[in-house]
Order: C-alpha cells, then structure tokens, then sequence
C-alpha cells in the first residue's frame, strides 16, 4: 500500500503545486531548515485552511522520500463518502474524536515508529483570527513518548490571495526542555509555531 500512497500523493502533489504557483502568490521563507532532515519526522503546524495538508506537502520535492507525509482529518469529513477514497488513497486517518488519545494516535505513532513523515496541526481545528486556539494534546503527547523524532514547525499566513509558509529549524523535544508534562510540552510546541508568525 505504501506505494499506492506515494504515487497518489505525487499526483496531488503536482496539481496542489501547479495551482498554488501559477493561480496564485506563494512564498517559502527557510525552505533551507528541511536540509538534511532525518526521518521520522513530525510536521507542526497552525490551520488556517482546508488545503493545508496539501499546500505544506508540496514543501518537499516531488521525488523527495518524505512522501507520503500522513496526517489526521475531522471525522465528519472522513466519514463524506465523496471524500473518504482520498483520504483513503492518501494514508489519512480519522481523528477519531472522543474516542482517547490511545485510539486517535495508534496510526500516527505507527507511522514515526517506522520511520515516516506525520503533520499534525495542535490547535486540531481552522483558525484564521482572534485569538489563538488553546493547543490539543495530541502532538505533545508524541513529542513526549518519541523525543528522538525530528520536529518541523510551520507557520502558514494566507490573505488575499497570498500564502506565505514560514519553515522554522527542525528540533528534537529533547532540545529544547525536559519536561514531561504534556500541557507545558503543547504550549511549547504551539509557541514554535507561532513565533514564525512575521
């Protein structure tokens, strides 16, 4: 299956690059911090669109090793029979809400332990202003349970037609505190991400 995923994530690759390049304007700022990146690697980052999975997939290049890169949807989506085959087709997974973290993050720690690419977003919903969303536990509970894993933060602006991803330095949890509690691990890891914020 892992070969069906890479192909059918190439071909959205391709028409997720194509339309966000040429029907649009688009900006990477520290496309150099993916340098020499090691697997696995989990992908943070804020929401603010649908197509974001998509958009922060096309970072990579197109043959690069890091796709299929996984991610998790509302499980209202996953369960539209027009878009489930997709999700299907991509390796991406139900959330799986109000079921425990043991049940929503089964898949993804599969996919770090066997060496493979995860994006998870920490507020867990869309948000575009106001004030920011108090960061869910999943992605701190993996950085937790896996401090070896490399982290990617992103921070994707969209406005008017422009988008703009904002790559920070990958990092290990481990780096960067000791601690084991898993609120201050998510405040952590949100503060990662929004301090791309330019």
């Amino acid at each position: 299956m892992i070969i069906i995923y890479a192909i059918f994530q190439r071909i959205v690759w391709l028409v997720t690059f194509i339309c966000s390049r040429f029907f649009g304007s688009f900006k990477i700022i520290g496309h150099e911090n993916l340098k020499y990146l090691k697997k696995p690697v989990m992908i943070i980052s804020n929401h603010q669109g649908f197509f974001d999975p998509l958009i922060i997939g096309t970072v990579f290049p197109f043959f690069s090793n890091y796709l299929p890169i996984t991610f998790m949807v509302d499980d209202k989506y996953y369960k539209n029979i027009f878009l489930k085959p997709f999700f299907l087709l991509t390796q991406t997974f139900p959330s799986y809400y109000g079921q425990g973290l043991d049940v929503s993050l089964r898949e993804p720690r599969k996919i770090l332990q066997n060496g493979g690419v995860f994006l998870i977003f920490p507020t867990g919903e869309r948000h575009t202003y106001g004030p920011r969303p108090r960061p869910k536990r999943g992605a701190a509970v993996l950085a937790i349970e896996m401090p070896d894993i490399n982290i990617v933060p992103i921070y994707i602006s969209a406005n008017k037609g422009k988008t703009v991803l904002n790559i920070g330095h990958n990092f290990k949890l481990k780096e960067i505190t000791e601690s084991q509690d898993i609120e201050t691990v998510s405040q952590l890891l949100a503060e990662k991400i929004y301090n791309l914020n330019l």
